[in-house]
């Protein structure tokens, strides 16, 4: 079998498709959904490239050393086969800590694409009836399009709206589910089934340690233990977050099960009868 670009297919094409060339910098606001998608997939294909690179980091040094030692311990080499040995050890010590910066970088991303999936998507379903029918009127006076800049034509949806009273949506607020079902409501894509207490848990403490990260350095305050107090049983006031492999199984998990869960809301669910229960399984194969 020839190596190389002939003998890739399936999920493989897709992630390399997708990293030669992003499909959100053909899209604007309204490719939410497929955002959300294809922001998920690069978060989970640039953690896993940053594991592998730290494992083969380690493969590469133990090849390096045993030339070396096979040769006789090269003194022209002596210093760049230290190089590498240092390198591996950093690599092995993210390993054995459990890839905590890397899957902190990770949960941010994935926290953001799942806000911003909440953020724009009951926007656009509220305004899509609205926007339609703006378009047929704009169809039937064309002339009056002619002088209506993209500026002014913003300016006037938004004064049709208020004077129609398009209901206004909830900002994201508060954390877990209730940051987003509070929006989600207001254009009846509420909950239709139990929301399990775990999911509910689970995205309440992401969502509390998203900010720590970015705001704290990841330092955990009595602030954040107000507003998710299952994080008590991890750490005190002042202690430092590191998020283990497990800590992203669950928290990548419970994104990905709700962004998906949404998603099902508007177009459907087809086959797909998930039970919510289940939603720890959500997270990425291998991960």
């Amino acid at each position: 079998m020839a190596i190389g670009e002939n003998n890739v297919d399936g999920y493989a094409r897709d992630q390399i498709d997708a990293a030669r060339h992003d499909p959100r910098l053909g899209r604007s606001h309204d490719g939410m959904v497929a955002d959300f998608g294809d922001a998920v997939e690069e978060v989970e294909r640039v953690r896993m490239m940053n594991v592998i690179g730290l494992n083969e980091i380690r493969r590469f040094y133990e090849r390096e050393k045993g030339e070396f030692d096979t040769a006789g311990g090269d003194d022209q080499r002596e210093h760049e086969v230290q190089v590498f040995w240092q390198r591996a050890e950093l690599a092995q010590a993210e390993e054995e800590n459990g890839y905590p910066a890397i899957n902190a970088q990770a949960l941010i991303g994935l926290h953001s694409a799942l806000d911003a999936l909440i953020q724009q998507l009951p926007a656009a379903l509220r305004d899509l009836p609205f926007l339609v029918r703006l378009d047929e009127a704009e169809k039937l006076i064309p002339e009056a399009v002619e002088h209506l800049t993209p500026q002014l034509r913003e300016e006037l949806i938004k004064q049709l709206q208020k004077l129609l009273e398009v209901p206004k949506l909830r900002q994201l607020e508060k954390k877990g589910v209730a940051r987003y079902e509070r929006r989600l409501r207001r254009v009846g894509l509420g909950f239709q089934r139990p929301i399990p207490d775990g999911l509910d848990q689970a995205l309440r403490e992401i969502g509390v340690i998203r900010d720590l990260l970015i705001h704290r350095a990841g330092r955990m305050d009595k602030e954040a233990l107000d507003k998710a107090p299952s994080l008590a049983d991890r750490y005190q006031d002042g202690e430092l977050v590191r998020l283990s492999d497990e800590d992203y199984r669950t928290y990548s998990g419970a994104i990905r099960w709700y962004g998906a869960e949404v998603i099902h809301r508007v177009y459907g669910r087809g086959d797909d009868d998930s039970d919510p229960d289940n939603w720890r399984e959500a997270h990425l194969s291998g991960v």
